[in-house]
């Protein structure tokens, strides 16, 4: 190499050899002059050919030329001079001067001139070894990862040793070029003892390059951070301690896989004291080295150990004094102990070793003695050892076991006890356990078991198996089945035929009934099984079964067939008796269909359905009565448009078939030609068409046939048709042979390519389905006869799972199927009789069946299966499309089907009913009357309408009739069609247009326009200009006649529209845009085409771009058979564009109409000729092929014509749409701006169709690009015709990228909404978008990361309901723009934010497959298996349903953390889901969030009608149940339900009496019974408290059991027993509080209350009575006589002022209670008899101090008391119906100040004068009683007037009530201005409230509101009855008896404080549970309801305790998002 060196620096001569010419090239080079040298270079290249010695000379030029870099001169040498270049390595060698001068381009060309994979590795590698010399990055960097040189090989050898200089990385280093060496270390290079030793300080610097500071960073207390070490596949010989001694304490991570190290340095890992993570896999350890004592070991913090794939003998002692080592593999060692652990060794770590893989060792046994110390051990791996024995279970937590391959001979009996509810997988397979114990099925919590390859006869009994979640058991290759007799007695059976003689062979082995729903795949091949064990027929979820190598089994159980979700069933090498060989070939499905057919008792189907059909007066009908009767009768037309018939054809004789009949359900299908537009709708497929045809006609009725035949393959694709030519008679017998010949081939050229192989698009039609009769004297019946027979006999069903398919006829139907026929045939006859419906809803066809007690149609699938063969058989009408719920109507009788739609297409165009072929949706509605079509039909109907192109909606008002359109446009369009230089081209030419193409299109069209409409920017409302009126303006983003104004936008003024049936044009001012079909000659060539053609006077061709993307969606999503090929490559579909210029040319040479036709595919009957391809033609105008200019737009603006190459025609211009000029200019992103890079450390992700995500930066800001990119094609010598297919091929992969690009990005800048992501912007070069960057990634990866740690609702219950909600609004949005997401998916929902209170949480991402529906629903198959909805399948119509199941999919996804996992096959997990089988999740009680779960079910049903809209979902989460709920809980019937306030989570309830008594117990914290029925003897209970650890019970009998809740015991013998005075009615708790001790309250229904003071939770004796009677008389002075003094039971009580007061209810009154001294305080009366206070609470008000609330029994009404000044405060009504928004006002005692601050006030008092200027409109109601007092009620249309109330006076926004969502109107948070201000004026009666105030009571302060006892009161209905108040979270909640839940919260706003109801909580289907009895808030969070129905079942309630802040987060959630939506609407 240094040799080498020496010799370039001289310039290269010297090497070279002298020469004249060499040293004149050399000169010029070293004087600059370049040109000069290439000059002298050529003449010496010219020079040398005379001299015939080019080879030897032109190497030594070549080498001149790239050693000084002259990239002309090389090129010219490889290309023109052909100077090859030498493969083998030398000095000389241009190539490694190339490397070594460091010339990239040159390097490049020199290689890429070496044809094919031939450069030599030896030469790449010394090329690589002198760039590493020279320093250049840029050449090492291409030579290794474009042309895969050998980081790691030597380039020079001396004789056979590698030189070391020869190693890229010793150059390097010994070059000193770090960067280099790290590339070539992070590419395979490795550090080799050589270059340690030479370059010490280069390698150590390189070493410590590789100590990384950790990514999520912890410090150590210095502050200093940890470090990684990624010394991984340095294949280091040895590790220096110098390296890292200095950072040793710093590092937590060190990887030292993949080297070559034998010995360690002490310090490792020892004394790494931060060390995390090590590891040593892959090295060469024979031992660690071990620590002397376990001081020195302080590693402490080591968690995951690999030392896998070394040289071991046992594990380092060292480890076993480790305490948090959580995973230890040493996997692929020479392990023959586990640890040597020397004696008296102390240890006690691996406590927390989670994992444990010691597989592929030499191991013979596990010591117990350390194996029981791993008391976290969940995997163990023990495979490929010599274990003899497993080791004894241990208490651990063990989930995995494998043991295969080893030498176990028996298993513990202990595995069941330590793990039966935590092992799930257990592996022992090749084994030699002979005897498998019972005790291996005890783990119930297993799930995998696999115990192949041993020695395992026989299985435990079944009632031994626990394993109810078993999922793949392997019992493969034992011996099960073995019996003493052996072969013998098989033998000896099959002889004698024992399987139809003797009884069934009896199996030994039995599955037992609890696998039947779990058990997914079972193994039982390679055994000696007599016969298949029953048991396995009823494992109904069994998916996998193999049976192979069993030669005992000859027969299959018929009830295999069952098991409708196997679809693998391995019976390979069986002698299968029972089953037909050609069933067996066919596969699993049809084996299994058979077995099922024999188990339904079925029988061979011998019916067909046979439509006759073809253009009217062809004499369909005479031939029919000629075939079925053998006689004619005259012509006469037809009276119906369809009539029906049965037909039973004999086999006619010298037909060879099994069946000897067949029975036909004749079609026969004609009428009018006006109906045959809607024939179509008849064709069904799997059927047999007759087509008929006039041969009297000839080609005229050869040209009618088309039409017909396409219609046939587009409805029916798997049916077989037969051509017959009618009278035959009429032809001239002398030249009817050559005649019928001659017409033969004409419709054979309709069918048939020139290749002889079936055409797209048309069925499959040869001459053997050809024939002609003649009616009148019945020539070529019998051979027709003999035709359809055998056809009908050969029909298959090609759409069924076999390859071969099954005949159609003699296949076995179920009984079932068929009984079903016969009812169906019954219910059509009865409605004929009846005059009524022909037709069926699904509801009705279900009834049907269930009329059928014997029927087995059971699941919904096979209901499909019965319902198609009905179809088949032509017994009903069907399609099973689900868009618009058509799906669920089955038509009877085609002939009254036929008359319904006779209404509609003798319907005649006029302008009151379908003006322009357009019909109103309430005039199509008129055309129902008398049909039977009800309104819950119709709008099947007209989805049945759109499918067969009948009716095509245009607009949700208005309906398209395409029969009325006009065949020519209604007026003169020529004079608006003139075609000047400002007009572009395209043209579509289509092998065949397919039926209902012009139909579709014009209807999308209008559709498009009228969309166009809404969204144009018109002049002023109340112009009244008739030019106004009747224009309309457009707005384009084009292109513009310069580069510079290519996204300019434009306005143009669209004038006029004409459509016809096959066209469309718009006028506007300065243009026209026209659409409309080509000529077809049928002679010339078959294929039809579309004509677009595009004029504007300002030459912006944008409006291109939007036809063009109607055309292209609209054949991909509904014709997608055209995007085919031929079976000669040639495509149906091309493109082309004629050239501008051209055209200009031509006009000007020959004027309008000049431009020549596109090139033809030849000529001919047929079409199709080798010259598709030609870019000229016509005459004389060149024609572009889109494949072309998709070609050159891949990196061009231009494109060259060859008639004009130096005037190239701008692609903006001609291919408007490949370059987005309909964008506006400011989405196109500007390149500078733009920071992206392409590395593998910037990929985001990858998306559909190879397109990567990058993270880049533009504008400062992070965006994700979506790159879609091109592949590539290297530049080769190949011939034309591989050269035109590879360009194919690369011009179809861009134009799929460049239409995916354009649909997603369209897509994007059309939508506008928070949850959507938005566009950033676009480019075109290179071809990508941005978009927003997500900051968290997508959801999955989200709910991954936070599911490790909870079991359902990962992201937390706010967050998951926000999360739910706005996909909810996202998919609502994109339905309301008609577009189907059609791929929702987690990975496709991106992550904003996981703050709960940011307005936006996610966004959903990715439209690259999304569907517009256009009112017409959609088709395609796109989608994730999991995700899909089951109903998507090919030819299906489905709508946004679809979606709404895979929201269901999403929101299990955000409920469970997991994927909706239902299997690894595609297929198997459709199936699956059409089954109804969804993924598992727990109880409602379990995930807690009821209304959510039962969204969920809603939206994953399987039938589409049933699942919710998105919209509806929205409104549904808007209501605060949705979330608040946790969940309802169905009990048994009980007498009682005793709910303790804040005293846990328990439900007790009480049933029976005496001896019967018993009680159950609810935790409602996790919604499970704990205790149920448990016997309590005793009295029915009064009242009951839980208090801590003791259960006080209250009997009527007057007697209180104090229980002891300590240990769970059973209540069986009270710890204390109180007798009182009277029936106790209220026990209440006082804690202990300064020097008082903790007491009870017992209130008495005389209005007694007994106080009892606690020790240790129990009574003492001697207890004080206070009597409530005595009370009133001696301290409030009332008279006995007084109502207020009957006896009144003490019902409530509650403690205020931090429990120095005890309040408790006295009827109508309160007696306050001072808690120390037992005396009475005061009593307040806020009620008059006969009311009485029923319920108390107490909570914080805004003065600072408590307030009480109160509610009575009879008036209804709430009250609140200030506790501190015993003045009443407010008064509240709660028999309001309707009380959402409910205000009252709540006054202010006297001497009480508000809790503010002055800033706050002055702020407040600022923001009411700004409220009274804007104060929203809104109907306020004012409602004054004199018990309620004064309640002023807003009505609102809207729940998002609720802004956000809290009770901290937080500035927010307010809605405008008159409308939809306004902007912020700077209100408070909590304010309402329509109350403010009418709470503040003088008409409110407060002013009256001191002279109505009660005269009883004197001294009480003022009162606010009235409760004077002589109002008359109205009765409030039972249902609104208030049952009790509950103090919850700054909230009341108040249940009513009728179930809803009223929350109020006291706000401050405008001054004053105001009650406020701000949500009514609901349960869904409330009237179902009875009446609401019991409410309480047991715990902080939680409160429980209890109902009960009148059949005395209970359902517990169980809600949220949500206060003012979770409802502020709640209905800003939605509230915030709708301002959002507004504000970028407004934008927009």
């Amino acid at each position: 190499m240094g040799a080498k060196a020496s010799a370039m620096g001289s310039g290269g001569a010297s090497s070279l050899g002298p020469s004249p010419t060499l040293e004149n090239i050399q000169a010029a080079y070293r004087e600059g002059e370049s040109s000069r040298a290439r000059e002298l270079i050529q003449q010496a290249c010219c020079v040398e050919c005379s001299a015939a010695s080019p080879r030897l000379e032109g190497l030594r030029l070549l080498c001149v030329a790239t050693q000084h870099g002259d990239a002309e001169s090389v090129s010219y040498l490889l290309h023109e001079a052909r100077v090859p270049l030498p493969l083998e390595p030398s000095e000389g060698n241009p190539a490694i001067l190339a490397a070594h001068y460091g010339h990239v381009s040159l390097v490049r060309e020199l290689l890429d001139s070496v044809p094919g994979p031939c450069v030599h590795r030896d030469l790449l590698n010394w090329m690589l070894v002198s760039a590493c010399q020279q320093g250049h990055l840029e050449v090492v960097r291409m030579l290794v990862q474009d042309y895969h040189a050998d980081a790691e090989d030597c380039a020079i050898h001396q004789e056979e040793f590698a030189v070391i200089t020869g190693l890229p990385l010793y150059a390097a280093a010994r070059a000193g070029n770090e960067e280099i060496a790290r590339f070539l270390l992070q590419n395979g290079a490795g550090l080799s003892s050589y270059t340690l030793m030479d370059y010490p300080a280069f390698s150590r610097l390189l070493v410590e390059q590789r100590l990384v500071e950790e990514a999520d960073t912890h410090t150590e207390p210095a502050g200093e951070k940890l470090l990684c070490g990624r010394w991984s596949g340095l294949k280091l010989p040895w590790l220096e301690l110098d390296w890292f001694m200095d950072v040793s304490s710093r590092i937590s991570h060190l990887d030292l896989s993949c080297n070559s190290l034998s010995s360690l340095p002490s310090v490792v890992p020892w004394g790494l004291i931060q060390l995390r993570t090590l590891d040593l896999s892959n090295n060469l350890f024979k031992e660690l080295h071990t620590a002397q004592s376990s001081q020195e070991i302080i590693c402490s913090r080591l968690r995951q150990v690999n030392l896998s794939q070394n040289e071991l003998t046992s594990l380092p002692s060292g480890l076993l004094h480790l305490t948090r080592v959580q995973r230890l593999s040493a996997a692929k060692n020479k392990l023959t102990s586990l640890f040597d652990i020397p004696n008296g060794t102390n240890w006690i770590g691996l406590r927390k070793l989670e994992e444990l893989d010691v597989s592929d060792n030499c191991l013979t046994s596990l010591p117990s003695a350390v194996l029981h110390s791993f008391k976290s051990l969940t995997t163990l791996k023990v495979c490929r050892n010599r274990l003899t024995s497993f080791p004894d279970p241990w208490a651990c937590p063990l989930k995995h076991c494998r043991a295969s391959s080893n030498a176990i001979e028996s298993l513990p009996n202990t595995i069941s006890i330590f793990w039966r509810t935590q092992l799930q997988e257990v592996d022992f397979s090749d084994n030699v356990i002979k005897e498998l114990p019972s005790y291996i099925f005890e783990l119930e919590a297993l799930v995998s078991l696999r115990l192949c390859r041993n020695q395992i006869s026989t299985l435990p009994a079944s009632n031994k198996w626990k394993c109810s979640l078993l999922r793949t058991l392997d019992l493969s290759r034992n011996q099960l089945g073995k019996t003493e007799e052996g072969p013998k007695t098989r033998k000896l059976a099959f002889l004698t035929t024992w399987h139809r003689r003797d009884p069934d062979p009896v199996c030994p082995i039995e599955f037992p009934v609890i696998l039947r729903d779990a058990l997914e795949v079972l193994s039982l091949n390679d055994n000696q099984l007599e016969c298949v064990p029953q048991s396995v027929c009823g494992l109904r979820n069994l998916m996998e079964l193999y049976l192979s190598n069993n030669p005992g089994i000859r027969e299959l159980p018929a009830e295999l067939g069952q098991l409708s979700n196997l679809w693998q069933l391995d019976i390979e090498d069986l002698n299968i008796t029972n089953v037909p060989q050609d069933i067996r070939k066919e596969g699993p499905a049809s084996v299994l269909s058979f077995l099922r057919a024999h188990l339904r008792k079925a029988e061979p189907c011998k019916l067909l359905k046979l439509l006759v059909i073809g253009p009217p007066r062809q004499g369909k009908t005479a031939l029919l009565e000629a075939l079925q009767t053998g006689r004619t009768s005259p012509f006469s037309p037809a009276e119906r448009n369809i009539s029906t018939a049965t037909w039973e054809l004999d086999r006619p004789n010298g037909v060879k078939a099994s069946a000897d009949s067949v029975t036909f359900n004749v079609w026969d299908i004609g009428g009018p030609a006006n109906m045959s537009t809607v024939n179509q709708c008849f064709f069904t497929d799997k059927a047999l068409y007759v087509v008929i045809w006039n041969l009297a006609l000839g080609e005229e009725a050869v040209a009618s046939l088309q039409s017909w035949l396409l219609n046939i393959e587009a409805r029916a694709p798997n049916s077989a048709v037969v051509v017959v030519g009618t009278h035959l008679d009429l032809i001239d017998t002398k030249f009817r042979t050559e005649r019928v010949a001659t017409l033969r081939a004409y419709i054979l050229a309709l069918c048939r390519s020139p290749s002889g192989a079936r055409a797209s698009g048309y069925p499959d039609i040869t001459w053997k389905h050809l024939h002609e009769v003649s009616c009148k004297t019945q020539e070529g019946l019998d051979g027709l006869k003999r035709l359809i027979f055998q056809v009908a006999c050969y029909m298959k069903d090609n759409s069924s799972s076999s390859a071969s398919g099954h005949k159609l006829l003699g296949r076995l139907i179920p009984k079932s199927y068929l009984t079903l026929q016969q009812a169906v045939l019954d219910e059509r006859g009865r409605r004929d009789a009846e005059d009524e419906v022909q037709y069926l809803t699904d509801a009705q066809l279900d009834l049907v069946i269930e009329q059928n007690p014997g029927s087995d149609i059971r699941d919904y699938e096979d209901l499909q299966t019965a319902i198609s063969f009905l179809i088949e058989t032509g017994t009903l009408l069907h399609f099973p499309d689900t868009s618009h719920g058509l799906c669920t109507l089955y038509f009877l009788c085609p002939v009254w089907l036929s008359e319904c739609l006779e209404r509609i297409i003798h319907l005649k165009s006029s302008r009151s009913v379908a003006w322009n072929g357009v019909i109103r949706a309430e005039d199509l509605r008129m055309l129902l009357v008398g049909t039977g079509f009800t309104q819950q039909t119709e709008e099947q109907y007209f989805q049945f309408l759109a499918k067969f192109e009948i009716a095509l909606p245009v607009a949700s008002d208005s309906y398209l009739l395409p029969h009325l359109l006009p065949p020519k446009p209604a007026m003169d369009i020529h004079g608006f069609r003139q075609e000047t230089a400002n007009s572009i081209q395209r043209l579509f030419k289509m092998s065949f247009v397919p039926a209902g193409f012009w139909e579709r299109f014009i209807a999308r069209m209008l559709i498009s326009l009228t969309e166009m409409d809404l969204q144009s920017f018109e002049p002023k409302r109340n112009a009244k200009s008739e030019r106004r009126r009747t224009t309309v303006i457009y707005s384009f983003a084009g292109t513009g006649s310069q580069q510079k104004n290519r996204c300019s936008t434009f306005r143009v003024r669209r004038s006029q529209t004409i459509y016809w049936r096959e066209g469309l044009l718009v006028t506007f001012d300065g243009g026209y845009l026209s659409v409309e079909s080509t000529d077809v000659n049928w002679k010339r060539k078959k294929s039809g085409g579309i004509k677009i053609i595009c004029q504007s006077e300002t030459r912006d061709f944008s409006a291109m771009a939007f036809i063009t993307d109607h055309v292209n969606s609209l054949i991909e999503q509904w014709f997608p058979a055209l995007t085919a090929s031929e079976s000669d490559g040639t495509q149906l579909i091309e493109q082309y564009a004629p050239c501008p210029q051209c055209s200009s040319m031509i006009r000007q040479n020959q004027g309008p109409g000049g431009l020549g036709e596109p090139p033809t595919r030849g000529t001919g009957a047929g079409r199709r000729g080798g010259e598709g391809r030609e870019k000229g033609g016509g005459r004389g105008g060149h024609f572009f092929n889109m494949e072309d200019c998709v070609i050159a737009a891949m990196g061009q603006e231009y494109i060259v014509c060859p008639q004009h190459p130096d005037q190239p025609v701008p692609l903006q211009e001609l291919v408007p749409e490949l370059f987005m000029t309909d964008f506006p200019s400011r989405l196109f992103l500007e390149k500078a701006q733009l920071e992206c890079s392409e590395e593998e450390s910037d990929i985001l992700g990858q998306g559909g169709s190879g397109t990567i995500i990058y993270r880049a930066c533009y504008r400062g800001q992070p965006v994700a690009i979506k790159r879609f990119h091109f592949k590539k094609c290297r530049q080769q010598t190949i011939s034309s015709g591989t050269d035109t297919m590879m360009k194919h091929l690369q011009s179809m992969d861009a134009c799929r990228s460049f239409s995916e690009f354009r649909q997603e990005a369209s897509m994007l800048h059309s939508l506008q909404h928070p949850c959507i992501v938005p566009l950033v912007g676009i480019s075109i070069h290179p071809l990508c978008f941005a978009l927003q960057l997500a900051p968290l990634g997508s959801l999955n990866i989200v709910l991954e990361d936070r599911h490790k740690g909870s079991r359902y609702m990962p992201l937390g219950h706010m967050l998951t309901f926000k999360a739910a909600y706005q996909i909810a609004a996202g998919l609502a949005y994109l339905h309301r723009k008609n577009i189907i997401f059609c791929d929702l998916k987690s990975d496709n929902i991106l992550v904003w934010s996981l703050e709960v209170c940011d307005p936006v949480n996610i966004k959903l991402s990715d439209y690259g497959i999304s569907r517009q529906s256009f009112h017409e629903g959609a088709l395609g198959v796109e989608g994730t298996p999991g995700y899909q909805a089951p109903e998507i399948r090919p030819g299906i119509v489905y709508d946004e349903k679809v979606d709404m199941f895979s929201y269901g999919m999403v929101v299990y996804e955000l409920l469970s953390g997991c994927r909706p996992a239902l299997g690894q096959h595609q297929l198997q997990i459709a199936k699956k889901l059409s089954k109804g089988i969804r993924p598992t999740l727990g109880n409602p009680e379990e995930v807690q969030f009821h209304c959510l779960h039962g969204l969920m079910i809603e939206c994953w049903d399987t039938k589409p009608e049933k699942r919710p809209l998105a919209m509806q979902c929205v409104r549904q989460m808007r209501e605060p149940s949705f979330p608040c709920l946790r969940y309802l809980l169905a009990c048994d019937t009980h007498s009682q339900l005793f709910l303790s306030h804040l005293q846990g989570h328990s439900a007790v309830f009480w049933d029976g009496d005496k001896d019967d008594r018993n009680y159950s117990v609810v935790n409602v914290e996790k919604g499970q019974v704990e205790v149920k029925r448990m016997p309590c003897p005793g009295t029915r209970l009064s009242c009951q408290m839980k208090m801590d650890n003791t259960l006080w019970t209250a009997t009527e009998e007057q007697e209180v059991f104090i229980y002891s809740l300590k240990e769970m015991c059973p209540l069986s013998q009270p710890q204390k027993q109180i007798s009182c005075p009277a029936i106790v009615t209220c026990l209440f708790p006082v804690p202990a509080r300064d020097q008082t001790q903790a007491c009870v309250f017992m209130g008495m229904s005389d209005g007694l209350v007994a106080v009892y003071s606690l020790m240790d939770d129990m009574p003492v004796e001697g207890e004080t009575y206070l009597c409530s009677h005595t009370l009133n008389t001696t301290m409030f002075g009332m008279e006995d006589s007084d109502p207020r003094q009957r006896p009144y039971p003490v019902r409530s009580m509650v403690l205020v002022h931090s429990g120095s007061q005890l309040w408790y209810s006295h009827g109508p009154g309160l007696l306050v209670i001072d808690c120390r001294t037992l005396q009475a305080v005061r009593r307040l009366d806020p009620y008059d008899p006969p009311s009485s206070i029923q319920a108390l609470a107490s909570s914080p008000c805004l003065w600072g101090d408590e307030a009480v609330w109160t509610l009575d029994d009879h008036t209804n009404t709430l009250q609140m008391y200030h506790a501190a000044t015993y003045q009443l405060c407010a008064t509240y009504s709660c028999g309001d119906a309707n009380p959402l928004r409910d205000v009252f006002i709540v006054q202010r005692p006297a001497g009480v100040t508000m809790a503010t601050s002055p800033d706050l006030d002055s702020k407040r008092k600022s923001l009411d004068e700004e409220e009274e200027e804007e104060c929203p409109n809104g109907k306020v109601t004012l409602i004054y009683s004199e018990e309620a007092g004064t309640q002023i009620i807003q009505h609102q249309d809207s729940l998002t007037d609720y802004c956000s109330m809290s009770s901290d006076s937080t500035p927010s926004v307010g809605f405008d009530r008159s409308g939809p969502l306004s902007e912020p109107l700077g209100l408070d948070r909590s304010s309402s201005c329509a109350l403010s201000s009418l709470a503040s004026s003088s008409s409110l009666p407060f002013s009256n409230e001191e002279e109505e105030r009660p005269q009883d009571h004197p001294d009480d302060p003022d009162p606010v509101v009235n409760s004077d006892p002589t109002t008359t009161f109205t009765t409030t209905p039972p249902h609104l009855q208030a049952l009790t108040v509950l103090a919850v979270n700054g909230t009341l909640w108040i249940p009513r008896s009728g179930g809803d839940v009223m929350v109020i919260e006291v706000q401050r706003q405008t001054g004053q404080l105001r009650g406020r109801v701000i949500a009514v909580l609901c349960p869904p289907g409330t009237s179902s549970y009875g009446t609401l009895e019991e409410a309480a808030l047991v715990a902080k969070d939680t409160v429980v309801c209890g109902f009960r129905n009148e059949n005395r079942a209970w359902c517990l309630c169980v809600w949220r305790g949500w206060g003012p802040r979770e409802l502020d987060v709640f209905y800003q959630s939605y509230e915030e998002l709708g301002r959002l939506e507004t504000s970028m609407r407004k934008r927009r």
